[in-house]
């Protein structure tokens, strides 16, 4: 708990002095709003005495407060949400930044769905901690001392049972919430799998349709609502249990001051104005006391969406940057694998063993192998998306591990296998390839990638919207469309990942001559598995189980009539 209060000021206090005037202001306030009761004293007890210029200017006085206060109370709102509007848009900053900063690991492994109502829960528990803390809890604490100490002026045994009541009343809140708090966490990880399943349909619809699992994914959702269900009742009961026995408390103390005040009045030890005093702080009282059970009751529920909130700052990045990252502007694209080996965290064995490979600058080099031989996860260690087990990776004989991974990536275009988009127009997805791009630079991008036709024939031509991920575009019009991405962002090395492979033969060869032009002096590495994209590679490099089986051009390696590349050949010569 002392963590996350912790993490919680270091935001909501961010500008010191504007929340210590916030505090200063609740506290007045709430003073000024606690001295009613002591007005009524001061009338009552005029009353018999017959002075009415006394008991005006006692109303002049009393109304005096109530405005100052009203006005007070406005400037304490507006200083609270100076403080807390700020605060809360630079937690979500922070935490989004910290989630972009993330590793691969961790954005494979994340549900989208259980991520966005972190996020959501989170936003709106900061906002309702800061209000239970500051509007409830400190008004609320502020007024009872306001009330012992008018208690003390009548009556020390007041205070003692006020003390009291208040003790156990926080004692018994603290027991049941802690009860509370794990009943609304197992509701919200219950919540979380029920928003999993519709993001996970939401996002794969086009899948349910082509397989015709809508009645499939209706009963998933109702199975899951099952266990929801029973943790909601489990939930919404604890409550029960709160409202009787903190009700009881209050009303055993709310008897054992009037006991004692009417005691007191019988034996005359206090007049008629104190006796009004005593309830009308008692009709504060009690609401106040509830009120204290209430808001502990909220941070409890609060408690357990920020925690994991706040959770997010406390992953560990394991791809770190280097304190005293090397900065220069572009590299030559030389790169080096020095004898590297690769192991993830989930599997025994390496995926990489032990590789050495030389990159020239300017050359292009293929890589070739069976699904799981290693291509994909040697260009993922080149952009660091994961650091090796051992060995080096070198670009222009610099350690990869001395730049940030932000500049090493900069240096560095990507065609993927399967391109997402943004949910936005053409010219904005192509254009995320380059900082403040001018539209020529866009028409260009797209020309050289051969999807210019394509675009110029929609109405809405470079305006038009892509949808969600692309979905409103073929498989071969998003790889186009990343193509002239990274076209745009004018890379010095590129990667192809299988880039032409959802293009027909016709586009496949525009493609490929636009490609080839595109990578003139450019470092490439292309990861293929129709060996007709690569006939034209400097070198390809044949993978098998993580190591390097062949190297050579299209013809030497062809010359051998034992090697794997004229295997996978033979095969791809049939199946055309």
């Amino acid at each position: 708990m002392f963590q996350i209060l912790k993490t919680f000021y270091h935001f909501a206090a961010q500008k010191k002095l504007a929340f210590a005037g916030f505090i200063v202001l609740v506290i007045v306030t709430t003073i000024l709003g606690d001295l009613t009761p002591y007005f009524y004293k001061l009338f009552i007890d005029e009353i018999p005495n017959n002075n009415y210029q006394k008991l005006i200017w006692i109303l002049v006085i009393y109304t005096g407060v109530r405005i100052v206060r009203l006005i007070f109370n406005i400037l304490t709102n507006v200083a609270g949400d100076f403080n807390v509007i700020d605060a809360a848009a630079n937690l979500r900053s922070k935490v989004f930044k910290q989630v972009q900063d993330l590793d691969f690991v961790f954005h494979s492994n994340k549900s989208t769905g259980s991520l966005i109502s972190i996020f959501k829960r989170g936003d709106s528990a900061f906002f309702n901690i800061f209000d239970v803390l500051h509007h409830r809890i400190l008004e609320t604490v502020t007024g009872m001392i306001i009330m012992f100490y008018f208690f003390s002026t009548v009556d020390i045994k007041l205070t003692v049972a006020a003390i009291i009541s208040m003790i156990l009343t926080s004692l018994a809140a603290k027991f049941l919430l802690q009860t509370n708090l794990a009943k609304r966490i197992e509701f919200n990880n219950q919540e979380d799998n029920i928003s999993s399943v519709i993001t996970d349909n939401m996002i794969n619809y086009e899948t349910v349709k082509l397989f015709a699992k809508e009645n499939y994914e209706q009963n998933r959702l109702e199975t899951k609502f099952t266990d929801w269900k029973k943790a909601l009742w489990d939930f919404a009961n604890s409550f029960r249990v709160v409202d009787l026995t903190i009700g009881s408390i209050i009303n055993l103390g709310v008897f054992a001051i009037l006991f004692f005040s009417l005691q007191a009045a019988a034996s005359g030890k206090i007049n008629i104005g104190d006796f009004v005093l005593v309830t009308a702080f008692i009709n504060n009282f009690i609401p106040r006391l509830w009120d204290l059970t209430w808001s502990f009751k909220d941070i409890s529920k609060n408690y357990a969406d920020i925690e994991k909130y706040f959770g997010l700052l406390d992953y560990e990045i394991e791809v770190k940057d280097p304190e005293h990252p090397i900065k220069i502007d572009d590299v030559a694209g030389e790169i080096n694998f020095n004898d590297i080996s690769f192991a993830y965290k989930e599997r025994a064995k390496n995926t990489i063993k032990e590789i050495s490979l030389k990159i020239k600058k300017g050359e292009s080099v293929a890589l070739v192998g069976r699904s799981g031989s290693g291509k994909t996860t040697l260009v993922k260690l080149l952009m660091r998306f994961f650091d090796l087990s051992s060995g080096h990776i070198l670009i222009d004989g610099i350690d990869i591990r001395d730049f940030t991974k932000s500049d090493l990536r900069s240096f560095i275009g990507v065609v993927p296998q399967e391109p997402i988009l943004f949910n936005n127009t053409i010219a904005y997805n192509i254009g995320y390839g380059k900082d403040k791009p001018n539209f020529s630079d866009i028409k260009s991008a797209a020309k050289l990638a051969n999807i210019d036709d394509f675009i110029q024939s929609l109405p809405k031509k470079y305006e038009t919207e892509v949808g969600e991920r692309g979905v409103k575009l073929s498989g071969g019009q998003k790889q186009r469309l990343a193509i002239a991405r990274m076209i745009l962002s004018n890379p010095d090395i590129v990667i192809f990942d299988e880039a032409t492979s959802h293009l027909d033969s016709e586009s496949e060869k525009l493609i490929q001559d636009a490609f080839w032009r595109a990578r003139k002096n450019k470092t490439t590495i292309i990861i293929a598995h129709r060996l007709s994209t690569i006939m034209r590679a400097d070198k390809i490099v044949v993978m098998e189980h993580g190591r390097i089986k062949e190297i050579g051009t299209h013809e030497e390696l062809l010359k051998n009539k034992e090697s794997l590349y004229s295997h996978f050949w033979n095969l791809q010569i049939k199946l055309d």
